[in-house]
């Protein structure tokens, strides 16, 4: 059922085999559905700042770093780099909004998809460009005894957030894994980007507002509709990847 997918990415990364031994998941919008929080506090934050920014620019810029989501969208609105107090400010009011939100509700299907992994024998990666740590509290919370707290690559562990691959390197070095041991679960257009640059099979879902296309054109390998259909077909998923540890 996913042979086809699978057999094309080792092509394409010239590899003669896939020995899975961990996974690493995006957070905002995989675990969290916690995307329309982030895209109305940015916009809000970016309308009293006096920059254009509508809300699907969220969605098509997540995974960037708070800094690097400032200079591009100054960039595109205004055709000029923002200063470093107008990147602090902005990101900072961000914050004070997204605070002010309820905490988002972890994605449906996305605590069994982890249990499935973990039953498997597999490792669990968070690979976020979030800088604010209390998210691993939110972890322990929603997802009791399943994510280690030191398993994380956060945006204060990298120069480079999405879509550079530099996340998905830091991760595959703090795991002490080859490409062709791990596999990546994102929801975004830049994640995807990063996770393929880096070499590795990625999965998409589509808990956002983007078309299927978006995140296809982007590079992913495997796409479903939402984290239900995803762990779902994680049995079968992984029957086909272990065919190809040979």
């Amino acid at each position: 059922m996913f042979s086809e997918a699978i057999e094309k990415y080792l092509q394409q990364e010239q590899l003669n085999h896939f020995d899975l031994k961990a996974v690493f998941f995006d957070m905002d919008g995989v675990l969290y559905d916690s995307m329309g929080h982030h895209a109305a506090s940015w916009t809000k934050a970016f309308t009293e700042a006096g920059i254009h920014f509508h809300e699907e620019l969220a969605y098509l810029n997540e995974g960037r770093t708070g800094a690097s989501t400032v200079l591009t969208a100054v960039k595109e609105a205004q055709n000029r780099t923002a200063t470093d107090d107008e990147i602090q400010k902005i990101y900072q009011r961000k914050t004070e909004i997204l605070h002010t939100m309820s905490r988002a509700l972890p994605v449906e299907g996305m605590k069994n998809m982890l249990e499935q992994v973990k039953n498997a024998g597999l490792e669990i990666w968070i690979v976020t460009g979030s800088s604010h740590m209390r998210f691993i509290d939110n972890l322990k919370v929603d997802f009791p005894g399943l994510i280690d707290p030191t398993h994380v690559v956060s945006g204060k562990d990298v120069k480079h957030g999405k879509p550079h691959p530099e996340p998905y390197l830091t991760a595959l070095e703090k795991s002490h894994l080859e490409k062709q041991q791990a596999m990546v679960i994102e929801n975004a257009p830049l994640g995807i980007q990063s996770a393929k640059a880096a070499g590795l099979f990625t999965i998409a879902i589509n808990t956002g507002i983007l078309d299927d296309e978006v995140l296809t054109d982007n590079g992913c390998d495997l796409l479903f509709d939402d984290g239900t259909e995803l762990a779902k077909n994680w049995k079968k998923l992984l029957d086909d990847i272990q065919r190809f540890n040979q």
